[in-house]
C-alpha cells in the first residue's frame, strides 16, 4: 500500500484496486458462482447468516462460498491484497464473514446508506445495531486502526451511472452521524447529491472500511452487477457470530488456516490454536453422528 493509497483511504474511506483477478480468475469465480445458482435450488451465498437452514446446521459454522473451491479459497489470502490488508488491520487479520450481492433489472433494490461516524451508525443503524466495537476507524502514530474491513471483488463492469456501491467520501471520521433523510433512496433520482458512485471494471477490488457510510445505488446498468464481499477484522474482533472450520476446505495454505481462526486476542498461536483444533474435531465428530442417528419412525 503506497503512500498516494494511504492518503486516499484516509481521505474517503474506501480504494479502488485495478485488475486484482487475473482472467483466470475471473473466469473460474463466475462459473462456479452461475454453476451453483443454475443448479442448486438453495445455492451458497455466503456465510452472514443469522439464521439455520434447517436444524443439522452446526451452531458455530455457516454455508460458505469457501465452499465452491478454487479461486474462492484463493481469495481467503490473495497475494495482491495482503498487503492492503496488512497496512489496515495488522499482520495477524482474520476473514470474518462472506457472501455475494447480485444485482439485476429484475430486482427491487433500495439504497439503505449503513454505517458512518465514530459509531458506525449507532443503535439505529439500518443493517442492525452497531456501538462501533466492530465497524471503526482510526489512524494514530502512522498507523490504520479498523475494525471491519471489506474486499470487494467485481466480476462485472459498473458504469457511474448503472448503481452499484456507493459510499458518503470521509463518513468514516465523521462524529455526527448521517442525517436520516438521507440514509434512504428507492429510486437513483432519490440518491443524495453527497453520495459518490464507485465505477469499476471487472476483475478490480474494492477496500472499504464499514465505518465509511455505504450501500448500493439501485441498479440500472445492463445485465447483472455481481460482487463477491469478503469481510476482514483484527484478530481479536468479530461481526458474525458464526466461524469458519478450516478442515472443511481442502488445500488450505497455513495462512489461509490461521485467517479463518476465531477472534482471539492472542491471534494465531500455537497457545489457542490446538483449542479450536480440538473444537473443529469435535464439529466433525457431532456431524459424522447426525449423520447415522435414525430417523423417526425407522
Amino acid at each position: 500500500m503506497n503512500d498516494n493509497e494511504k492518503y486516499l483511504f484516509d481521505l474517503r474511506g474506501y480504494l479502488v484496486v485495478k485488475n486484482v483477478l487475473s482472467k483466470s480468475q475471473l473466469e473460474d469465480l463466475t462459473a462456479r458462482l452461475e454453476e451453483q445458482r443454475k443448479t442448486n435450488p438453495h445455492p451458497i451465498l455466503g456465510s452472514d447468516r443469522t439464521i439455520f437452514r434447517n436444524q443439522d446446521d452446526l451452531a458455530w459454522s455457516a454455508p460458505s462460498l469457501l465452499e465452491m473451491g478454487g479461486t474462492y479459497l484463493d481469495l481467503i489470502d490473495l497475494p495482491v491484497i495482503r498487503p492492503y490488508l496488512t497496512a489496515l488491520l495488522g499482520e495477524h487479520f482474520r476473514l470474518d464473514h462472506d457472501y455475494v450481492k447480485v444485482d439485476g433489472a429484475m430486482k427491487d433494490r433500495t439504497l439503505y446508506l449503513h454505517g458512518g461516524g465514530q459509531g458506525a451508525g449507532g443503535p439505529k443503524d439500518l443493517v442492525g445495531p452497531t456501538d462501533g466495537g466492530q465497524c471503526y476507524y482510526r489512524y494514530s502514530n502512522g498507523n490504520f486502526y479498523n475494525g471491519l474491513v471489506a474486499v470487494a471483488f467485481e466480476l462485472d463492469t459498473v458504469n457511474p451511472a448503472d448503481g452499484g456501491f456507493a459510499c458518503v467520501p470521509g463518513s468514516h471520521k465523521s462524529n455526527i452521524g448521517l442525517p436520516s433523510e438521507w440514509r434512504i433512496a428507492k429510486t437513483q433520482a432519490e440518491v443524495p447529491e453527497i453520495v459518490e458512485r464507485v465505477a469499476v471494471s471487472a476483475g478490480d477490488a474494492i477496500i472499504f472500511t464499514e465505518a465509511c457510510a455505504h450501500g448500493t445505488v439501485p441498479w440500472q446498468g445492463e445485465g447483472e452487477r455481481r460482487t463477491i464481499f469478503y469481510k476482514y477484522c483484527p484478530h481479536a474482533v468479530a461481526w458474525s457470530p458464526c466461524y469458519y472450520n478450516a478442515d472443511i476446505y481442502e488445500g488450505l495454505t497455513e495462512a489461509q488456516r490461521e485467517a479463518l481462526m476465531p477472534p482471539s486476542a492472542y491471534g494465531p498461536h500455537k497457545a489457542t490454536r490446538h483449542i479450536w483444533e480440538k473444537a473443529q474435531a469435535e464439529q466433525a465428530e457431532l456431524k459424522q453422528l447426525r449423520a447415522v442417528k435414525p430417523r423417526p419412525g425407522s
